[in-house]
């Protein structure tokens, strides 16, 4: 996943800038299962991990926006490359190491949204 992902629409808090983000990304969605079917909570888990892991990913790009060229390395596009590398792994430790709680809170949502599907299927 060489490179950064820019979404102008996500750091204005709007919805459409985080669907464009998670549509551009190495990010996998969950597809819907079938009435009365469970989604597995292994792929739960690793959708909503992969989605803390995105969203720290845009907030440690912000953060290193802020952070001046490397008078050793002289910046240019191997610079970029590199920081892009390093702010992706960064993203993913922090999300190994236990993350902020989003994916937590997002693996919650999803098994609730499930269980009201699943409840509306058997009325």
């Amino acid at each position: 996943m060489a490179g950064s992902i820019s979404s102008p629409g996500l750091s204005q808090g709007n919805a459409a800038g985080a669907l464009d983000l998670a549509k551009n990304a190495a990010f996998k969605p969950l597809k819907a299962p079938a009435a009365g079917k469970t989604l597995d909570p292994k792929d739960i888990k690793r959708t909503a991990d992969d989605f803390e892991t995105l969203f720290l990913e845009q907030m440690f790009n912000h953060m290193f926006s802020t952070v001046g060229v490397d008078k050793t390395t002289g910046g240019g596009q191997g610079e970029e490359t590199v920081r892009s590398l390093l702010v992706n792994a960064y993203a993913k430790n922090v999300v190994k190491a236990g993350g902020v709680g989003l994916s937590s809170s997002i693996a919650r949502d999803i098994l609730k949204i499930q269980e009201q599907a699943n409840a509306a299927a058997q009325q």
